[in-house]
């Protein structure tokens, strides 16, 4: 897309993320390993469900919102918040069920960490 219609889509949230609210910044689009203000297009409808490319069917995400969201679609991305804000406060008072699941989080890192090293071993 050109800049013109990036803009344009930019300005639909006045500059912050449609997901989170957080403040992006024009600029600072796509990947980043700090991705603090940076952002992509978010298709409202998927593409490989019959959304456009056009700039009516997207709207500004931060790159760790856009990201989290992958394929899903609202109803599923609905879940999996509902389920993080159970997750949170179990951790929040200390249940079985919160230790536990600190346990898969820093399991579930250690493997992000592993692979993403591997990664950057094996790529030329």
């Amino acid at each position: 897309m050109n800049e013109t219609t990036l803009r344009e889509i930019y300005v639909k949230t006045s500059g912050h993320c449609h997901f989170c609210g957080d403040p992006i910044k024009f600029e600072n689009r796509g990947w980043c390993e700090t991705p603090d203000g940076h952002w992509e297009m978010d298709h409202v409808i998927q593409r490989n469900k019959g959304g456009s490319k056009t700039s009516e069917n997207c709207l500004p995400a931060c790159t760790r919102c856009n990201r989290l969201r992958w394929h899903r679609t609202g109803d599923a991305l609905r879940e999996l918040l509902l389920l993080g804000v159970i997750a949170v406060k179990e951790i929040k008072d200390g249940t079985q069920t919160g230790k536990q699941l600190i346990q898969l989080k820093r399991a579930r890192l250690d493997r992000n960490v592993l692979r993403r090293t591997r990664l950057r071993i094996h790529t030329p």
